[in-house]
């Protein structure tokens, strides 16, 4: 099937007459329920499902591509690199960089990112974990995401395995 960048508005109704709609970026047809809608179009799918809108937001705000985070959903199975919450589709993951290379908060340089990380992970544990870290004895599996994030794996990030 060649690459299907915009669903035209003939075939877009075709498609929802069969309770499905065609993504954009995954280039798949999945059920409307995958899809949020868009008052601007009069109440039209947007053109991207649920997942892949989440993706571009997490890209846009970390100056990465989408296929970047993309092969970090793949890569992680959809999981939280810390603990093992499963994301089907996507939903609650957070993309986790180093704070210390961008204190500003609500920003992000996009050369230090980690992983995807659940909200308890990445707004909890792992900010409370870099506070203590050298007081408290290491613990095993956030000294192992610290050392060697996901991203780094991937080549994602300018921090190299093993650099905390």
């Amino acid at each position: 099937m060649p690459l299907v960048l915009r669903t035209p508005t003939d075939a877009g109704g075709q498609f929802i007459e069969r309770g499905v709609y065609w993504c954009t970026s995954c280039q798949q047809e999945l059920p409307l329920a995958h899809f949020g809608t868009d008052a601007g179009r009069g109440g039209l799918p947007r053109g991207n499902c649920k997942l892949c809108q989440g993706i571009v937001t997490r890209a846009n705000k970390h100056k990465r591509t989408f296929l970047d985070v993309h092969l970090l959903f793949e890569h992680q199975r959809y999981k939280c690199a810390i603990c093992p919450v499963r994301h089907s589709d996507g939903d609650g993951l957070h993309l986790d960089h180093d704070h210390a290379c961008c204190p500003r908060k609500g920003e992000s340089c996009g050369q230090c990112i980690r992983g995807l990380l659940c909200w308890g992970c990445n707004g909890g544990v792992l900010p409370w974990y870099e506070r203590i870290r050298g007081q408290e004895p290491p613990y095993p599996p956030l000294e192992s995401y610290l050392n060697d994030p996901p991203a780094a794996s991937l080549g994602l990030t300018k921090h190299s395995s093993g650099s905390a």
